[in-house]
């Protein structure tokens, strides 16, 4: 068991949404430009964060810094879990080829949770 924090749940989330956000942000029929490698920028992350259906909308919550905790206890298998998830959304086409508008018109669709949706240990 490890305490965790909001911010470090972010930095997994940085790392896998990096690695495909090129994808995202170019646009469907162009020619994807792998010169840009400029990191994700925080309304990225957000949007990210809003609109993964792998996540509960507490741990989204909690992610975010809306929540009353500070941090959370988390065994081995919830990181690995979050991990899995983070990175399944990270390279999904709903992900990668949804238009991003940013804000203050972050992610606007329904919420997304489906029954695999990971909540936040306790």
């Amino acid at each position: 068991m490890i305490s965790v924090t909001g911010e470090y749940l972010i930095s997994i989330i940085e790392r896998h949404v990096n690695k495909t956000i090129h994808f995202r942000r170019t646009p469907p029929g162009e020619h994807l430009n792998m010169e840009n490698n400029e990191a994700a920028t925080n309304e990225e992350i957000a949007d990210f964060i809003l609109s993964i259906p792998y996540f509960h909308d507490g741990l989204k919550d909690f992610i975010l810094g809306n929540a009353n905790e500070q941090t959370i206890i988390v065994s081995q298998p919830w990181e690995i879990a979050f991990i899995i998830r983070t990175k399944k959304w990270a390279e999904c086409d709903e992900w990668l080829h949804h238009a991003f508008q940013s804000s203050p018109k972050f992610y606007t669709g329904p919420p997304q949770t489906g029954t695999d949706s990971l909540k936040l240990p306790y």
